[in-house]
């Protein structure tokens, strides 16, 4: 594929570049370059790319972060990645998202988890379009303190990514999931949209009391867009973000999932306002996505066929069957398939905790079970 629409690396950022050590980042990955253009991507694992407004006041993004992110030093890792330049926006917001979407298709095809920085999170939309057009089913998560399905006051806004998300036909949205939702910003309105869709939506306090509850459903992701302004602004030392959220080791620990898991193909962290230790921050959730992508163990799909235990729940009206991998140690629960989803398969897995497993013993359901039920139904 032609990659013209990016431009190459600034010349000074990789004048910088060759005065750190060798075993920083920077110094360890195929760069975009003026000279030598885009880099050779036969056996590259993680691509990244930037989106810079045309126009940009003060500092460009691409320069700040990746000043960070390249004098990080690598962990021991076993991949090869890929800096594959700035995409600046097009004249109308269709032309960048066509741009991110044509992207993202070409790497997913290629097998190469692509990482998005910078720009609005309108350009979810591309980054949705550019693997529900494989003609496969897609779980989305966001972590946002809103939903994002209208503008204040309006449950449905036509200019909202997310409405577009749920109303394109054909429509290859399986799931989505919010993380880290804030009430005081969310209509009853939205809940119930969220529940009549049969989606997931988990507020900022039950993901910061265990933070461990998000690993399941990153798991399950195979695209992930984080609004930065999810993170407190203390955080951020911004003036204009907001005053709860995730600090910096929490949303550190979501990217290390998210890293983690075999399913995620693309991962965006968008509406970055400009502050040194946001740079920082920014540079060391990437880095932790490198981390956790290091560290996959090649589990999806997830079968009975792996090496691991059954776990078989009585219940009153259908026993829950759990499944622990002896590789990973950690847990699926089994869902009956119906409706749309159904690809001649009596069953799917699903990816959960321990802790699921330990509320069954104890007579409860556990929620994702029975919405993934619901949905499989419709």
């Amino acid at each position: 594929m032609d990659f013209d629409f990016l431009s190459p690396i600034d010349d000074r950022l990789l004048a910088h570049n060759l005065m750190l050590p060798e075993q920083v980042i920077g110094r360890n990955l195929r760069i975009h370059t003026q000279q030598e253009g885009i880099p050779d991507i036969t056996d590259v694992r993680i691509a990244i790319i930037s989106i810079e407004p045309r126009l940009a006041k003060g500092t460009p993004l691409h320069l700040r972060f990746r000043q960070h992110f390249y004098q990080l030093f690598s962990g021991n890792w076993d991949f090869v990645c890929a800096d594959l330049g700035v995409l600046h926006v097009g004249e109308q917001q269709k032309d960048t998202l066509f741009a991110i979407q044509s992207l993202v298709k070409e790497l997913y095809q290629r097998n190469i988890l692509t990482i998005v920085v910078g720009g609005e999170q309108e350009n979810t939309l591309g980054m949705f379009r550019g693997l529900s057009n494989m003609d496969t089913y897609v779980n989305m998560s966001s972590i946002d303190a809103r939903f994002d399905f209208g503008e204040p006051g309006m449950l449905v806004s036509d200019d909202s990514y997310m409405s577009k998300i749920i109303t394109e036909k054909p429509n290859n949205l399986k799931q989505f999931t919010n993380l880290g939702y804030q009430s005081y910003y969310v209509s009853q309105e939205e809940l119930d949209l969220i529940q009549k869709l049969f989606f997931d939506a988990y507020r900022l306090g039950d993901i910061t009391a265990d933070i461990h509850e998000a690993e399941p459903i990153l798991r399950d992701t195979d695209i992930l867009s984080v609004d930065i302004n999810s993170v407190k602004a203390s955080e951020l030392n911004t003036p204009k973000g907001l005053p709860n959220g995730f600090d910096g080791a929490q949303i550190c620990a979501l990217m290390r999932y998210a890293g983690l898991s075999d399913r995620l193909s693309v991962l965006g962290v968008f509406d970055i306002p400009e502050s040194e230790r946001t740079d920082q921050l920014l540079a060391q959730m990437i880095w932790y996505v490198l981390e956790g992508y290091c560290h996959r163990v090649n589990e999806f799909p997830f079968s009975t066929h792996e090496v691991c235990t059954k776990f078989v729940v009585p219940q009153d009206h259908q026993d829950l069957v759990f499944f622990r991998s002896e590789k990973s140690q950690r847990w699926w629960i089994e869902v009956p398939k119906e409706g749309k989803y159904n690809n001649n398969e009596q069953t799917t897995l699903l990816p959960c905790a321990e802790k699921d497993y330990r509320l069954a013993q104890k007579g409860e359901i556990p929620g994702r079970w029975w919405k993934s039920v619901q949905r499989n139904m419709h």
